[in-house]
């Protein structure tokens, strides 16, 4: 861009990426989140998969009452944390589909800015080019005046 152009409503542009930027950066964390929340819950499934083993085996080599009757209230316990988890999930994807959304506004409210930006360069530009013209037309003038008179 031109050394002399300045954009009367670049402070606006900046705060607007500026908010676009942090939208960014929720969306970001709550992805991370429902990330964790995801893993943690193939966890605890692993975890109630490996419990059954253990029963088995244990069955096979020769558990007390006590195991066994625990097992149900462990099993049911898990299960229990994994519904706890699922609830966290969707309202983590209900908040990211909201800040998704939000995005989608801060971008457009960005994009306009800048058409408005990329607009008004277009014009300062074909100022600079009528300018520049007209003093090529003078200076061509003045010289055909001085070689007519010269000559």
């Amino acid at each position: 861009m031109k050394k002399g152009y300045k954009f009367k409503l670049e402070a606006v542009l900046k705060m607007r990426k500026l908010a676009e930027e942090q939208v960014k950066m929720k969306l970001g964390r709550v992805n991370i989140k429902i990330s964790e929340v995801e893993q943690n819950i193939k966890e605890q499934d692993a975890s109630i998969d490996q419990a059954y083993e253990s029963q088995e085996a244990g069955l096979n080599s020769g558990l007390d009452g006590q195991e066994i009757r625990f097992h149900p209230y462990f099993v049911q316990g898990k299960r229990a944390h994994i519904g706890q988890l699922k609830a966290e999930l969707r309202m983590h994807e209900a908040e990211r589909e909201q800040l998704q959304k939000e995005l989608s506004r801060k971008r457009a409210d960005v994009k306009v800015i800048e058409k408005l930006k990329e607009k008004d360069f277009k014009q300062y530009k074909s100022k600079i080019e009528k300018k520049m013209n007209l003093q090529l037309e003078e200076d061509v003038l003045t010289w055909f005046d001085r070689k007519s008179k010269g000559a």
